[in-house]
């Protein structure tokens, strides 16, 4: 099932169209609505590319889900419908199968004398093109026919001989169904042992196939058998079963079948209550049921209705024919000029009809026509949306290496250009300040460069994921140091009030850019003399990590606006510094990737707090 979902992606229309109808097939043993719904989207591809072959094949499968649920009216509705385009391609096999799809309705619906004319006329055909595997279908429901009709010796012949042809063709659930009838029959025979005896093998291949259909109503007939045996105990766990399994795919008449066995059950052991329980719900299920055969008795008798109205009114018009040809002479030429004048008319509706016809049909297809371009126009509009958001992206790259990158490389080119060029024109305290500038200078474009590479790998997908459990402390510890120099030249207080036996679960390299990236910042913004600290909490599924500073604080519309590569904000730090404004977009995406949520506290001259969560475990 999972290796033909995954072929749909790769698949042409017809392809698809097989695909769902064997998925459909394939849902019988799980899910009756999950068929259903496999087989209208394959009707639905199929009316799109106009494939009659298709739209018969997808009707039918419909037809099937709908037998299963035991919508018998949707279910004759649908096969109808198959076999009239059917025998319009003149495709003797799938004909052959219409004949016997609606020949089991029928068997549903009690009406065994149509039954037998479908079934027989199916058997006909499949005998001359001598295919067994349908044969089987034709003789399986040919025998139940006989079965529902008592006459069991003639079912027991024609489903011993369905249980033979499944065994030849090695078809392991045409062998189950085969013997669940012979089961059922044998029941109906009084043969107790022998139907347990065909029941249990049934079950055993069902089990092995996963057909929770199959399996349901094997167990009813379980425990009908164990009833009669008077073995209440055993027969009670198989109608239970049964239940469970019915409900699970939706089988209405199994589900009739096994409320009222429970209800007789609970009757035999003095539960009222609870007989009376089931027996409503018996009730219940046969009204829906029964509204179902009701539906395609009326449809039948209107048919009959209308063809004794058209024949009375054929056998009126014979005898006003009778009349006329009595009549005298002279009224001929009045006739033959009303016969043409009726001629005319007739001529004219028929043209008149054509057209209209025409029209709508036209009309259809223009509207079908225009829900495609619709749907176009929607897909369109989608993608102009998407190469929006990727030409906005890409400007904002080309922006950050443009003006971010160009600052840096100026003032590393201009100030190295004067000490290279002229240094004995500089005293040793102005070199050293120019020096200091050049190193500035460098540390910016390497974390440029730097948050630039790391941005680009994670919009690529090309950053690994490998999480592990790792110290939190002695990390904090190690970016410290990096920004020490740096802390210490702004008269900035690094505090780390982070436990030493704290473990969380991440990525070492996505964590370290993470902690790196907002410790640089909370340095960047705080004034001389305030103070950056890094603390956590933790509770049962995650860790809060929090660093907090003393520094210039941001307005609620820079809050709004973090986390955002389109856009973003990027200011000087209290000493200039600069920044890329990739920093925080990077802590976002990577604190995604561990499956966590990053925020921000923040007011203007109070400082700021950036959190972020870890789950405790990997995702």
């Amino acid at each position: 099932m999972d290796s033909l979902e995954k072929l749909l992606d790769d698949a042409g229309t017809e392809e698809k169209i097989e695909i769902f109808c064997e998925l459909s097939e394939t849902y019988w043993q799980r899910s009756y609505d999950t068929s259903l719904l496999m087989s209208i989207h394959a009707y639905t591809l199929a009316l799109n590319i106009d494939n009659k072959e298709l739209i018969a094949k997808s009707l039918n499968m419909t037809g099937n889900a709908y037998y299963l649920m035991g919508d018998f009216t949707k279910s004759m509705d649908h096969y109808l419908q198959a076999l009239a385009i059917r025998e319009e391609l003149g495709d003797s096999n799938s004909i052959a199968s219409s004949y016997n799809n609606i020949g089991a309705v029928y068997v549903q619906m009690k009406d065994h004398q149509k039954a037998l004319y479908y079934l027989k006329k199916a058997k006909i055909i499949f005998e001359a093109l001598q295919d067994e595997v349908h044969l089987f279908s034709i003789m399986n429901n040919i025998g139940a026919l006989y079965k529902e009709n008592a006459k069991y010796d003639t079912a027991y012949q024609y489903l011993t001989e369905a249980y033979e042809i499944a065994q030849r063709t090695q078809d392991e659930d045409n062998a189950s169904i085969a013997l669940t009838n012979l089961g059922e029959t044998s029941l109906s025979m009084g043969l107790l042992e022998q139907s347990l005896d065909y029941q249990n093998r049934a079950l055993e291949i069902s089990r092995k196939l996963g057909n929770k259909a199959m399996m349901a109503t094997i167990y009813t007939n379980l425990g009908k058998t164990y009833l009669e045996t008077r073995n209440y105990l055993q027969a009670f766990n198989a109608f239970h079963e049964s239940l469970g399994l019915s409900e699970e795919v939706n089988s209405l008449p199994d589900l009739r079948e096994n409320y009222h066995y429970l209800s007789e059950y609970y009757d035999i052991q003095g539960d009222y209550e609870q007989a009376l329980h089931y027996y409503r719900l018996y009730a219940s299920t046969k009204d829906s049921i029964n509204s179902q055969e009701a539906m395609i008795r009326i449809k039948e008798m209107e048919s009959i209705s209308q063809a004794q109205t058209l024949q009375q009114e054929i056998a009126l018009l014979r005898k006003d024919n009778e009349i006329s040809n009595l009549k005298a002479t002279r009224l001929k030429n009045t006739i033959f000029f009303l016969a043409a004048v009726s001629l005319m008319i007739i001529l004219v509706f028929v043209v008149y009809y054509q057209k209209n016809r025409l029209k709508r049909e036209t009309t259809r297809l223009l509207e079908e026509k225009n829900k495609q371009l619709e749907k176009a126009n929607l897909k369109l509009q989608n993608s102009e949306k998407h190469l929006k958001e990727l030409n906005s992206t890409k400007d904002k790259f080309f922006s950050i290496i443009g003006h971010d990158l160009r600052n840096p490389l100026n003032a590393l080119l201009g100030f190295s250009e004067l000490i290279s060029g002229n240094s004995r024109d500089y005293t040793s305290e102005e070199i050293q300040r120019y020096s200091k500038i050049i190193n500035e200078a460098a540390k910016n474009i390497h974390l440029l460069i730097e948050n630039l590479l790391e941005w680009s790998r994670s919009q690529s997908g090309n950053i690994d994921y490998n999480p592990e459990q790792t110290e939190l402390m002695p990390m904090v510890r190690e970016i410290f140091k990096v920004f020490e120099i740096h802390a210490d030249k702004k008269g900035v207080t690094l505090v780390s009030e982070i436990p030493q036996d704290i473990v969380v679960t991440a990525d070492r390299n996505l964590l370290s850019t993470i902690l790196r990236n907002l410790i640089n910042n909370a340095v960047k913004f705080t004034p001389n003399g305030g103070q950056v600290r890094i603390f956590c909490e933790q509770n049962d599924s995650e860790i809060t990590i929090s660093i907090e500073d003393t520094g210039i604080g941001m307005s609620e519309k820079q809050l709004d606006n973090l986390f955002r590569l389109d856009s973003n904000v990027t200011m000087p730090g209290t000493s200039e510094e600069k920044g890329t404004g990739l920093g925080l977009i990077l802590c976002k995406e990577f604190v995604d990737m561990h499956n966590g949520k990053i925020w921000a506290f923040s007011k203007p001259k109070e400082g700021s707090t950036f959190s972020f969560t870890l789950p405790l475990k990997a995702r």
